[in-house]
This record gives structure tokens, sequence and C-alpha cells, in this order.
């Protein structure tokens, strides 16, 4: 059954617009958009609405923070939003159980699961900042690494890269789930663990200011067959998208924008700004500009979808997971027609 999230319900965490240009004399389309959180995952679409993209095509915005994947997608699902920042894999599954979710354009390209190491793990086996990809693969062996939860994407990350390097990771090395990157860093600070598998920024704190270092950083585009890998998408309903087409274009061109601005020195360092002050204000500043710098590889140059990206998420998932993703459904879960469009304009 699907869990719906009324508007009222979504009004809870909706961050405010800033930077919109001044209002036009006739009404813009409104729009809600979906997102898990406002953390490094989110920032391009965060950049849309703080540098004004969307006020510019006439959108006017509701970005609301659902406190998790699931029911971010439920909320677009169900009709409560029209576009969901998430996790195309889910959107895929949703799709081959009858729900008409699809992904319209990628938001994250890389895989952005890191996996830091304690200064003492990195001094035992040898790891300095110039080791080998292959060295930093053989130094899994006997770790004691935490994920958030066991089964999810961290603990997908680490089987995948242990088969890699021949490592059985039910016997050669321990898996434990601890909740949260602060419960992480205070464990790995005791010793109870050797290493954490988290999206920033706790791997950039525990580097930061306890003495940590990076084994393997993904979202750095460190793990060679997960480069490009598309993490976050951005989805939304087929039937909404038919009948809403030029809206739908008209978003991609805000993302496009964003994503440009990224990628732009100068634009890139107004939206570093914008975005800090508009939901992250009270984060470390000199932390916030460190994960922002790490995290602009992860964020793609267009808004196109191709094939070999959805071959890529197929063949991860489908190699990690225990229930495969549906080959045909996953055919008609995506297209790249409304950024073709966006693009053409733009």
């Amino acid at each position: 059954m699907t869990t719906r999230i009324t508007r009222r319900a979504l009004s809870i965490g909706t961050a405010a617009g800033l930077g919109a240009p001044a209002r036009l004399a006739f009404a813009k389309d409104k729009l809600t958009v979906v997102m898990s959180s406002f953390d490094m995952l989110f920032w391009v679409t965060l950049t849309a609405q703080a540098l004004g993209y969307f006020g510019a095509q006439d959108l006017e915005v509701d970005i609301v923070r659902a406190n998790g994947g699931a029911r971010s997608l439920a909320a677009v699902a169900g009709g409560d939003a029209q576009f969901n920042i998430g996790a195309p894999a889910s959107a895929f599954r949703a799709r081959a159980r009858g729900s008409d979710v699809m992904m319209i354009a990628p938001a994250v390209v890389q895989y952005v699961d890191n996996i830091t190491m304690s200064g003492d793990w990195a001094r035992k086996q040898g790891i300095t900042a110039q080791s080998t990809y292959q060295d930093r693969l053989r130094a899994l062996r006997g770790m004691t690494l935490a994920v958030s939860s066991v089964g999810g994407g961290a603990d997908q990350l680490v089987r995948f890269l242990c088969k890699q390097a021949g490592i059985n990771p039910d016997r050669e090395l321990t898996i434990t789930a601890i909740p949260d990157g602060a419960n992480m860093l205070a464990a790995m600070s005791r010793g109870r663990i050797d290493g954490f598998v988290i999206p920033p920024p706790t791997g950039e704190d525990a580097v930061r200011n306890h003495g940590a270092q990076p084994l393997i950083w993904a979202g750095r585009g460190e793990v060679p067959q997960l480069d490009g890998f598309v993490y976050i998408g951005v989805i939304a309903r087929e039937s909404w998208l038919t009948r809403n087409r030029e809206v739908a274009i008209r978003f991609l061109r805000a993302q496009q924008r964003a994503m440009t601005a990224v990628h732009n020195a100068e634009e890139g360092m107004r939206a570093r700004e914008a975005v800090w002050n508009g939901w992250h204000s009270r984060t470390d500043k000199g932390l916030f500009d460190e994960v922002w710098r790490n995290a602009i590889p992860a964020y793609p140059h267009s808004v196109a979808v191709e094939p070999a990206m959805i071959d890529r998420i197929v063949a991860f998932v489908n190699e990690t997971q225990p229930e495969p993703l549906d080959a045909q459904a996953t055919r008609s879960a995506w297209t790249n027609d409304y950024a073709a469009a966006a693009l053409q304009q733009t």
C-alpha cells in the first residue's frame, strides 16, 4: 500500500526560496519537490532554488524535506508532489510494481558512500595518499567497518569492493551497523571500529578533526566500475509529465543551469555561499566548503539520460541485491525526452 504524505505534513520540512526574482504579474506554475534531506545529494536543486533559476523559468517551487527516501518517492507516486530527487533504483522497483514513476534526469553521478579508515588502520596497513587502488582494496581484509544499516547502500558497496579484491565479506572482515555519522565517529575514536562507510560530511570531519584517512572515496570517482553511477535522479510520474510537458522541461532547464553554475568557478562560489546561507549556516564553514569542493565531481554536467547510465544501475543492483531489477520494467522507467528538449531550448 502506498503511503501518502499530505501537503500539510509536507509543509513541515519546507525550505524557503532564496534569491528569487521579483514576481511577475501572472501566476507562476507551482511545484512541490521532495527530497530526503538537504545534504550534498541535493545541492544542485538547492542551487537552482537559491540562485533564482526556478523563478527565471516561471516556476514557484516548494522544496520539502521528507526525512527518508521511501517517503519522498511515495509523495510523488501518491500525487502529493511533482518531483522527487531520489534513488533511481527505488523508482525502477516501484515501476515494476505498477507505479508510473520514472527518471527523467540525473542529479548525482557518483556512488557517494565513502570508506574512511582510522589513522591507526592506515598505519597498520601502510596506506598513504600515494597508495594504489588495488592496495586500498586489499586493506579491507580484516577491517571492522561500520555501515548505517546492514543490506543498505553502504553494505552493498563494501560487498562489491570485496568481490573485486577476492575477499569474503562474511568471513574476512566484520560489517557492523551503527546508525548516524556521529556514532560512527565516536566508535572509531574508541577503537571499536577501524573505519566506516557513509556519505559526506562524516568522512571529511573524521579526516579534518580526528586523524582519520580516506580509504576509498567512491564519491570522487575512485571506483572505476561505479564512475558515472547515477546515485540520485529526478523522478516524476509519467502521467503528470504527459499532462505538464512544458513545465517539466522548464524544471530541467533550471536544473541544467544549476549544474553549469556548480561546475563554474565564479558561479560555483555564489552557489556554495547561497546553499550554505540557506540551509547549512550552522555547519562549520570550513568543513562545508571542503565537502562542497569534494562533491563537485559527483554532479553531472548535463541533465541528459544515457542508456549506459541505466545499464550501470541495473548491473550493480543485480550483482549486490537479492531481488534483481526487472529488465522490461526498467526499460520503461526512464526517458531522455524531457532532458533533450530542455537542452535544446537552454
